[in-house]
């Protein structure tokens, strides 16, 4: 093998080991050996498999070690070829992965930080909440209203607003601001019963503000019969006062 090396000094050495070590001759993990195939006439070469297509990156190697040491073989050590190397990423693919490896890293650390600081804040919150933790929480809770339950809400707190459901909700963020403790206690059990109230929920599910109305002891009976009574009376002072409007024929 020393007297082939020495007439052939641009021979790759190559190893039957799969690692490349640092001084050592090239892996199997390294390099591919080809079983060179003639072209036939009619280009059956094409669906050869790999090893035995030749590329302009192949070059003769000689085997250092194993049942095949001094063996002088073709192989493909380029891992830019696209014929023996297909999967291998280009160095613009391997920087792009590094990147995003340190981006999902990064991201990861933060999230795990975060959740540290939920976790000891939590810790210390005792009850009742303090005015700014209840600021928090309404503020939140009026950032996530739906499009159909923002103007409600600015309509039930009587707030002037535009068309458009961003300035309602602007004015329900500073509204919010001047509560003190007892109205943002209020507040949040609003924001929390308000499709209940319109009856958006669906009927698989509890009545959330009837069960809450029996825990503050309101007879939903009693105000029911109010409002009927209220809406009887309306409707006859309507239709007395079409009588009156009606001329005589």
């Amino acid at each position: 093998m020393s007297k082939t090396l020495e007439s052939k000094p641009q021979l790759v050495q190559i190893s039957s080991s799969w690692n490349t070590r640092e001084g050592a001759p090239l892996g199997r993990s390294q390099f591919v050996e080809l079983e060179i195939k003639k072209t036939k006439p009619n280009g059956a070469s094409t669906k050869l498999p790999p090893v035995q297509k030749p590329c302009d990156k192949m070059t003769e190697a000689i085997v250092t070690d194993g049942g095949k040491r001094g063996h002088l073989v073709k192989v493909c050590a380029n891992p830019t070829c696209r014929v023996h190397h297909p999967n291998t990423p280009s160095p613009q693919q391997v920087e792009r992965e590094r990147a995003e490896r340190k981006r999902i890293e990064k991201e990861k650390f933060a999230i795990t930080t975060r959740h540290r600081v939920l976790a000891t804040v939590l810790q210390r919150v005792s009850a009742p909440l303090k005015r700014a933790d209840l600021l928090t929480v309404a503020h939140y809770l009026i950032g996530h209203l739906s499009y159909s339950q923002i103007p409600a809400m600015a309509k039930r707190h009587r707030l002037e607003a535009k068309n458009d459901a961003s300035s309602a909700q602007e004015l329900l963020f500073k509204q919010a601001s001047k509560y003190d403790d007892s109205e943002l206690c209020k507040l949040l059990l609003e924001i929390t019963l308000l499709d209940s109230a319109y009856q958006r929920s669906t009927a698989s599910r509890a009545d959330v503000l009837l069960d809450t109305a029996k825990r503050y002891r309101v007879d939903s009976e009693k105000l029911g019969k109010a409002v009927a009574e209220e809406l009887a009376l309306k409707q006859g002072k309507k239709m007395n006062k079409s009588k009156t409007n009606k001329k005589p024929a």
